[in-house]
């Protein structure tokens, strides 16, 4: 009975010997253990690239796009002046055009591919031919910029002078698509145009002809530089990519010269990359200093009587200042001090506020032309100027609300008066022969008018539109 007892107690075995509890062993289920494990071979089915690797066929298919003659330089060459006009015209439709039809990945390739499978035949030719394409697009580009009536430098030309780390990330992508699309049995023809238009391997060379043609070797050095990250990282991804698909070598090496290539090329691509991450730094200071100016700009400069007609932001290790040029009713020195007081709580430190004043809303029209032909030779955007002349309508609906609410005023103030005319009146002196352009108001009163109307009228104008200079004229 007691044995039986026993049986019905809690499912937990006394050990006598060891004098503890142990729970009963739990066995694992077989379908959750296979559900694992059909997860995982999912996963790594879903990421595998071996498997279907064509080697003899890349191989012969990079190497057939590694040889340049005949109509393969015809082509670049059209392809140069295609992307040059693109360029020069900023079109981004052509220079895409340009870039699909370059033949210039090949032999970028075909040298990655040689120093994967220590081809040094096929490296002698790649490189060859790299480089007479590379002579060949700049000075093909160059005489085309040499004789273009347009010499003005548009920011599709400008955005391939000034690399950074980002494109060494656009060209390692992008080589990596290459040689994984075209490694495939069944190849992937959409991926290499893109890669193409991703890796813009053709502007680059186009742009440095435009330095050379207008001296500019900042432009020229930009450009080339450009050029060679996306070259070499295209090149040194090829190569990553041919040694993980284990394809078979043409010359066999010892390990310790395998070694010394691969540090070659390490220390290679870092010493490249070294100057990119500096301008990629200096891209993202500007546009963080860019974005707490304009934060400053927009939060601060909203008053009913003055606009803003430029704004120009330049950070330089030298000098920082943030410059507004203004219009409209004068900013007081009491209220400049405390804008430039604010300068720190927008992370703006060390930056000093420049307030440029076009403040003459109808006076000395010649100080105003002036101004606005100074600041409109100045700026160089598209968009800036379409911004200036934006506030300049601004500014002159506010001159003609303002004219037409002084109108009304009178009409009330001054019952004998009939009619009055606003107009800018050129006043020339013929002693020392200068001109002043001045505001004129012709009246015209009924018969019961008075003097001290006509003088309270005066004053009134003058006080209203806040000109003392004003001239008031009586008309029968």
């Amino acid at each position: 009975m007691a044995s039986q007892k026993a049986k019905h107690k809690s499912p937990l075995n006394l050990n006598p010997e060891a004098n503890v509890i142990s729970a009963p062993e739990i066995s694992q289920s077989p379908s959750s253990t296979n559900l694992f494990s059909e997860i995982v071979q999912y996963i790594l089915s879903l990421f595998a690239i071996r498997n279907d690797t064509d080697q003899k066929g890349t191989i012969e298919s990079i190497e057939k796009g590694s040889d340049f003659h005949g109509v393969t330089v015809w082509t670049l060459i059209f392809a140069i002046f295609i992307a040059s006009i693109g360029l020069n015209m900023n079109s981004t439709a052509v220079i895409i055009g340009a870039m699909l039809i370059s033949p210039l990945m090949g032999p970028i390739m075909g040298a990655g591919l040689a120093m994967g499978i220590y081809d040094f035949e096929l490296m002698k030719k790649s490189l060859r031919n790299l480089a007479v394409m590379t002579i060949l697009s700049v000075s093909t580009s160059t005489i085309y910029f040499l004789i273009s009536p347009i010499s003005d430098a548009q920011s599709e030309l400008l955005a391939r002078t000034f690399p950074t780390v980002y494109d060494v990330l656009i060209a390692i992508f992008g080589g990596a698509t290459g040689i994984v699309a075209g490694s495939r049995k069944d190849k992937l023809t959409n991926a290499i145009p893109g890669v193409a238009i991703a890796t813009a391997l053709m502007p680059p060379l186009c742009t440095a002809g435009y330095g050379l043609a207008n001296g500019n070797m900042k432009y020229f050095l930009g450009a080339m530089y450009l050029y060679i990250i996306n070259s070499v990282f295209i090149g040194v991804t090829t190569w990553v990519f041919v040694r993980y698909f284990n394809f078979e070598r043409r010359t066999y090496l010892d390990p310790g010269f395998d070694r010394k290539i691969r540090r070659y090329i390490f220390i290679t691509s870092f010493l490249i990359i070294i100057p990119s991450i500096f301008m990629a730094y200096n891209v993202i200071t500007q546009s963080k200093f860019k974005k707490n100016a304009n934060h400053f700009i927009v939060s601060n400069f909203t008053f009913d009587k003055t606009k803003i007609l430029t704004t120009n932001y330049v950070n330089k290790p030298t000098e920082k200042y943030i410059e507004v040029t203004t219009v409209g009713e004068p900013l007081s020195v009491e209220m400049q001090a405390y804008l430039k007081k604010l300068l720190p709580q927008y992370e703006l430190e060390g930056v000093e506020l420049r307030i440029i004043q076009t403040n003459d809303r109808f006076g000395n029209e010649d100080k105003i032309e002036n101004s606005r032909n100074e600041i409109l030779a100045n700026i160089k955007s598209k968009d800036d100027k379409i911004q200036f002349l934006e506030a300049e309508v601004l500014a002159l609906r506010s001159k003609d609300r303002l004219l037409q609410n002084a109108a009304k005023e009178a009409n009330i103030l001054f019952p004998t008066l009939e009619s009055i005319s606003f107009g800018d009146m050129l006043v020339h002196n013929i002693k020392d022969l200068s001109t002043l352009s001045q505001v004129s108001v012709l009246v015209k009163w009924n018969k019961n008018s008075t003097d001290v109307d006509k003088k309270r009228l005066e004053l009134f104008l003058k006080s209203r539109l806040e000109l003392e200079n004003l001239q008031v004229l009586e008309t029968d």
